[in-house]
């Protein structure tokens, strides 16, 4: 298995933002995104039975191949829509690529 398929991502979404993954997840056919939308559902109904803040970011759990089916998916959608999304998401996998460089790094030269 490739390093980036291991590779485990947590995105955090408000509402709206996690509404609009949803919408961009059912575009595409059933057969590739029910998996995804059946966790990603799991872990906002967790969420909300945990009493979090709907207004509030909350973390998603995804690995690398869901990732990039949810940016495919919004990327089908309406670029005015998704824009502020989209540029979210790509700065949260950045900032949690140089930290995982980082942390192995630190291991490497341990």
């Amino acid at each position: 298995m490739a390093a980036s398929a291991r590779r485990a991502y947590a995105v955090s979404l408000v509402l709206a933002e996690a509404q609009l993954v949803f919408e961009a997840l059912a575009e595409l056919p059933f057969k590739q995104v029910y998996e995804l939308i059946g966790r990603l559902n799991r872990q906002a109904n967790e969420l909300a039975a945990q009493g979090g803040d709907v207004a509030a970011r909350q973390a998603y759990r995804l690995d690398a191949a869901e990732f990039d089916l949810v940016l495919r998916a919004l990327g089908e959608l309406p670029f005015s829509r998704v824009h502020d999304l989209l540029a979210h998401l790509n700065e949260q996998a950045r900032v949690q690529a140089d930290t995982s460089l980082a942390n192995a790094d630190s291991v490497a030269n341990g």
